[in-house]
């Protein structure tokens, strides 16, 4: 999916980019929203499908789905929001299981297996057991949405990222997949306060529908201090890592 959405805006083709927000959305694979994040509970939180498995595909997921999300928003839409912050709550889950703290799950089936190889169906019933010293750098730039782009309270969020930090390069975190699933460097793109407002660009609702730049909506990437560069680091920046392109807005 972070694939499809990168190529489509590295090579302005917004059929391609329509095509994976709306299987964001939609989809039936385990990477659409209400998949990934199947139970919503009562105390905030919402179960995140792959903490049955184990903790670091249930990192690895997080860091996707924010990459993913971190792409549509500065592209001008809200993934970030939709469907009530879901990712949200499915970001505090994982962050207050990866600390050590008691979730509840909910029992689940689900089909796996790759195209032409192995298949088959896995069933988990508990959260699986946790490394709290297990880290990976995806922390930062979705904390920085929720508590300084929204100003949003992600208590579990704020506790991981500070125990986190700073986050280094994907290459610092071991030779296997945790050390180059995510680019990293999050604490250095993405840690700023929010600049006061000069009132020249309005701003968006935390769950309202996206608005693409150009259009009559907000243009959901200008937001935070001096337009994009408070959020993005500088304009121009791009980062292509494992078929994810971050940073590039659309224009």
């Amino acid at each position: 999916m972070a694939c499809v959405l990168a190529t489509g805006i590295f090579v302005d083709d917004k059929s391609q980019v329509a095509r994976a927000i709306d299987y964001f959305k939609h989809g039936e694979g385990l990477g659409s929203l209400r998949n990934a994040i199947p139970v919503v509970l009562d105390n905030g939180l919402a179960e995140w499908l792959e903490a049955g498995r184990d903790q670091g595909h249930a990192l690895l997921g997080v860091g996707l789905m924010g990459t993913f999300c971190e792409m549509a928003w500065n592209q001008g839409y809200d993934l970030y929001g939709h469907d009530d912050s879901r990712f949200l709550k499915g970001a505090q889950y994982v962050a207050k299981w990866s600390m050590g703290g008691q979730v509840s799950y909910t029992a689940n089936t689900r089909r796996k297996g790759a195209i032409g190889g192995w298949s088959g169906s896995e069933s988990a019933t508990a959260a699986a057991g946790v490394d709290p010293t297990m880290t990976r750098p995806i922390w930062a730039m979705i904390t920085n949405h929720y508590t300084k782009r929204r100003s949003l309270s992600a208590p579990y969020l704020t506790q991981i990222t500070a125990k986190s930090s700073p986050e280094g390069g994907g290459g610092d975190y071991g030779p296997n997949s945790g050390g180059y699933d995510q680019l990293g460097f999050g604490t250095l793109a993405f840690t700023r306060e929010r600049g006061a407002s000069t009132g020249s660009t309005p701003r968006p609702t935390a769950s309202g529908g996206a608005a693409a730049k150009g259009s009559s909506g907000p243009d959901l990437a200008a937001t935070g201090s001096n337009d994009l560069v408070g959020w993005s680091a500088a304009v121009g920046i791009g980062a292509v890592a494992g078929g994810v392109l971050m940073l590039r807005r659309r224009r």
